[in-house]
């Protein structure tokens, strides 16, 4: 008793220190909970590809969803400054969904689309007869009305390469995009049956032999 009674200072400030740690660790963990489980939150990413065959370029988006609660997108698309330029039927198309048909990132998963070079010009904004290019963004807007937003900005270098490969008076990657269709598009060699056919001439008179020689 005596050296509790000696010590009963020490004793309460050791005690209170524990306990502020234990409750600032309670706040953290509570936060970090609710950043899981009640924050929506989405990452996006914008690559510049190019097809491994063909070398086609085009531009694969990438929309994740870092939470532990589905995220319903009623919109998704690319802003270029503050001009929005929807995607949501586009990507509704490119995955074989109906018009109707409710687009969701479920939880720690992600969902991906591509963009053709047609489509990336399209991004571009003409004003008083000039192409405006800002910074590009990927946006999704949730089922609550919230907005979320990333800049990608490998992308926004392959719609540069366009523009400038535009002003110089060249097609932009034109040639890809014709060889690619010409590839699909090659009708395939009819199948020869009939070797004979190739191997003599149709003009060519067959040599008289013995088995054929016409007696008089």
């Amino acid at each position: 008793m005596d050296w509790l009674n000696e010590n009963c200072g020490v004793i309460v400030l050791v005690m209170s220190i524990i306990l502020i740690v234990l409750a600032a660790l309670t706040v953290w963990l509570l936060f970090r909970l609710h950043n899981k489980i009640a924050v929506q939150r989405l990452n996006f990413l914008g690559f510049y590809s190019i097809e491994k065959q063909s070398k086609k370029r085009y531009a694969g988006l990438t929309i994740g969803n870092k939470s532990l609660n589905d995220v319903g997108l009623d919109e998704l698309g690319i802003q270029n400054g503050k001009v929005n330029f929807p995607l949501t039927e586009k990507y509704r198309e490119e995955h074989g969904l109906q018009s109707d048909a409710r687009i969701v990132v479920e939880q720690r998963n992600s969902i991906t689309f591509n963009l053709s070079c047609k489509d990336i010009r399209e991004l571009v904004i003409d004003h008083n007869g000039k192409k405006v290019l800002h910074s590009l963004r990927l946006y999704a807007v949730d089922l609550t009305g919230t907005l979320y937003r990333g800049r990608i900005p490998a992308v926004k270098k392959l719609l540069k390469e366009m523009l400038i490969a535009e002003k110089k008076g060249i097609e932009p990657f034109a040639d890809e995009e014709k060889t690619a269709d010409s590839i699909e598009s090659q009708p395939e060699a009819a199948p020869v049956t009939d070797e004979a056919a190739v191997d003599t001439p149709v003009n060519e008179p067959v040599p008289e032999t013995e088995d054929n020689k016409t007696e008089i």
